[in-house]
């Protein structure tokens, strides 16, 4: 069994890469750019144990068409099952995974700095989006045609990353990943902002709850990591916010403002003009240090490490065309 992990252990072969956390033998069809976006369709079972917790090495998006899939995430037992939109962060610890019951799947994973672009420089979406995205571990299709739709998007994407010879093949995929976000966008607005059944109210509220907790993190994020002030600017308990954020992102809430951290945290390391200094200082660390720690222990990699990858990727590619970016010297 061949997985694809940050220790990037993975079994050469001359047309095809392993899929991203499943094994290679249930991998149907594959379409891949090296250290860029990667697409595959997954049917069979298996049942793997680590022992050792394991992270993908990019941000994952899972869409269930069939059968079952059980996941040991960060401790906590989690079951998957037919039209579940699974997203698997690079801060996600893997203990166990389980899939049977005739499983199949579309699955898809980029550099985390893609999806960065997207949501910075070509953002339709709501706050509350990006949050659910980035942040929590999925949720449910309500509806057969939103189904069709996400496993076509994915489809449509292994077959581009499969055709090695278009000369813009970083450019076309980096637009179907994006309808693949905007198609979920779609979705995900759709079922949570029309209107729905007066019994319905308490979940309404909760969604709008989660959604001003998304934008007052967007605004303080930098300053403010303490539960009582968000849960204080909502006027409701710390044990109320913290209980939402659970139910909705299926995560604590604790992990989802470190996460956000991160997140600004490379938006801010995307820019050349600003040291590695003067980005733990814009988040209010102690001092460069401390930020390193945390960055590190969160994307499994440093700072100055973070901000090497980037010249990888075509968001660096792009940005060198139009201005010559400055060599970084700094310690990590």
């Amino acid at each position: 069994m061949t997985i694809y992990w940050n220790e990037m252990k993975i079994k050469k072969q001359k047309n095809t890469k392993p899929a991203v956390l499943f094994g290679e033998k249930t991998a149907k069809r594959i379409g891949y750019i090296d250290n860029y976006i990667f697409a595959c369709e997954i049917e069979g079972e298996d049942h793997i144990v680590y022992s050792k917790p394991r992270r993908p090495k990019y941000p994952l998006v899972i869409i269930v068409i069939e059968g079952y899939l059980n996941l040991v995430i960060n401790g906590e037992r989690h079951r998957f099952e037919r039209k579940a939109y699974i997203n698997l962060p690079t801060w996600t610890d893997i203990y166990e995974i389980e899939y049977g019951g005739g499983f199949h799947a579309m699955t898809t994973a980029t550099d985390r700095s893609i999806v960065e672009d997207i949501f910075r420089n070509r953002n339709p979406f709501p706050i509350d989006f990006q949050f659910r995205i980035d942040h929590g571990l999925g949720g449910y299709i309500e509806e057969d045609r939103d189904l069709e739709i996400l496993c076509k998007d994915i489809s449509n994407l292994i077959d581009s990353l499969s055709n090695k010879k278009h000369l813009f093949a970083e450019e076309i995929n980096y637009a179907y990943f994006y309808i693949l976000l905007t198609d979920m966008a779609d979705m995900i607005w759709r079922k949570f902002k029309r209107a729905e059944p007066a019994h319905h109210t308490e979940m309404k509220r909760a969604d709008s709850i989660l959604k001003e907790f998304a934008e007052l993190l967007s605004k303080h994020i930098k300053t403010e990591t303490s539960v009582g002030f968000y849960a204080e600017k909502l006027c409701i308990s710390k044990q109320y916010l913290s209980l939402i954020v659970k139910e909705k992102m299926r995560v604590p809430i604790g992990t989802a403002i470190s996460a956000m951290r991160v997140e600004v945290a490379g938006g801010l390391l995307r820019d050349p003009e600003l040291t590695i200094q003067q980005v733990a200082e814009k988040m209010s660390f102690s001092d460069q240090s401390s930020f390193g720690k945390f960055f590190k222990k969160h994307t499994g990699m440093s700072p100055l490490k973070y901000r090497q990858n980037l010249k990888k990727t075509l968001l660096t590619l792009r940005q060198s065309t139009h201005t010559l970016q400055p060599k970084v010297q700094e310690n990590a």
